[in-house]
């Protein structure tokens, strides 16, 4: 996902639900400079009928979530332009740096 959240006016962010880790893993997404662009991408994202581990997430500029929609694996892989498998472990290597930059919380 793009970081110039000054500059963009709205995002569509791609989750991935991992039921392994019980966790949302982020596929990666996109950000938007005006309202005609965010509006056109965000109606061009098929909602996926039926149950699914994806989610499209719409934020507006300040990165609060607006809409979502449930999406299928391939149209992660048609809006990123890579392979789901590789979408997923990207995420997680992501999610598991971020997770380990966190301070630790001392148990008594």
């Amino acid at each position: 996902m793009i970081n110039q959240q000054e500059k963009s006016v709205g995002f569509i962010q791609l989750q991935f639900f991992d039921s392994t880790t019980d966790q949302v893993v982020c596929l990666g997404g996109a950000g938007f400079v005006t309202k005609a662009e965010d509006d056109a991408a965000w109606a061009n994202v098929p909602v996926f009928e039926g149950e699914s581990a994806f989610m499209a997430d719409r934020l507006d500029a300040e990165g609060d979530i607006v809409d979502e929609k449930p999406v299928s694996a391939e149209t992660c892989e048609k809006l990123m332009g890579r392979p789901i498998a590789a979408l997923i472990s990207e995420g997680r290597v992501q999610l598991k740096a971020y997770l380990e930059s966190l301070p630790s919380v001392a148990t008594a």
